[in-house]
């Protein structure tokens, strides 16, 4: 539209004429196709011509060049070996502990009421989750091997050890809902995977007090405590299943087919109703380090039964 003034100064709007329109119109036109300069969007065919040609080049090479460095890096690459390995790794060569249940994985805080199935079902359903995993029809096949009469460490290392849930305890079974109904949690332990490492016994001169009484020479032994005073008056008696801890014949890991990490079970009989408690598990061996720090060789959880 356009406007003007008139002499007694009102404003005036006027509609575009036709001749405005066509001009729009044939603006538009020749910014897709100028038959007069022979361009399409204000470019010649030769110059688009260039323009393809340059960028047809340049993302060749960008895609040539990205192949080049991910088949120089492949080459370096073993699927079945890991690259950094011992002290370059991320544990440093050192194992660590894990727990379950952690449904949350943004809290280290086991709480629930003592037969309050709202509460307890989700760290039911997650160790059941987990110790699914181990169940004997998922254990089955030619990689697999009974180690059940093994008491050493095991030379044949091309198959795996079927781990027998029934060594986690009575009480730490499904049927009992792992002791949550009846305020005595159990927590699962294992040791993070590290590949090729073996565990070495400890001397009988440096074996903790606390594991003594369960030590064998060939498993890697587990300790839960409170970390305060407060916590380890209210902890309440703890018992292991198996007692021993993490057998040898379970290691190393290679990265074989249905390799099974070996588990722990860690059941509270009686902690006090109603108080925080802070735990930390450590793992026992010769060559293994606890650094808190770091989450070396332990780790640690909250638990709180109400």
């Amino acid at each position: 539209m356009a406007s003007r003034t008139s002499s007694e100064g009102d404003t005036i709007t006027t509609l575009p004429s036709h001749t405005d329109f066509q001009d729009r119109a044939e603006s538009l036109s020749n910014f897709f196709y100028d038959k007069n300069a022979g361009t399409i969007l204000y470019r010649s065919p030769k110059r688009w011509l260039k323009t393809i040609c340059c960028h047809f080049t340049l993302y060749s090479f960008l895609v040539l060049f990205s192949v080049a460095m991910m088949a120089i890096v492949y080459q370096t690459l073993d699927w079945n070996y890991p690259k950094l390995r011992g002290p370059d790794s991320i544990f440093r060569g050192n194992p660590g502990l894990s727990f379950r249940p952690i449904p949350d994985y943004t809290s280290t805080l086991i709480r629930y009421v003592k037969g309050d199935g709202p509460t307890t079902r989700r760290y039911i359903d997650h160790i059941e989750s987990f110790i699914r995993f181990y169940e004997n029809e998922n254990q089955i096949g030619d990689n697999f091997a009974d180690c059940e009469a093994i008491g050493v460490r095991r030379d044949q290392r091309k198959k795996v050890c079927r781990f027998d849930i029934s060594t986690l305890g009575k009480n730490c079974v499904k049927q009992q809902n792992y002791g949550y109904d009846d305020g005595m949690p159990c927590v699962l332990l294992k040791l993070n995977k590290i590949f090729n490492w073996e565990p070495e016994p400890l001397d009988n001169a440096t074996i903790p007090d606390e594991i003594r009484s369960r030590y064998k020479e060939y498993a890697v032994s587990v300790s839960c405590d409170g970390e305060l005073p407060a916590d380890r008056e209210n902890m309440g008696p703890v018992s292991y299943y198996p007692p021993e801890g993490f057998h040898f014949k379970y290691f190393p890991y290679l990265n074989q087919q249905g390799y099974r990490s070996p588990l722990v079970m860690v059941q509270f009989e009686d902690p006090t109703p109603g108080v925080l408690l802070m735990i930390e598990c450590k793992a026992y061996a010769k060559n293994i380090k606890h650094n808190r720090l770091y989450k070396i060789g332990s780790t640690h959880f909250e638990l709180l039964v109400d």
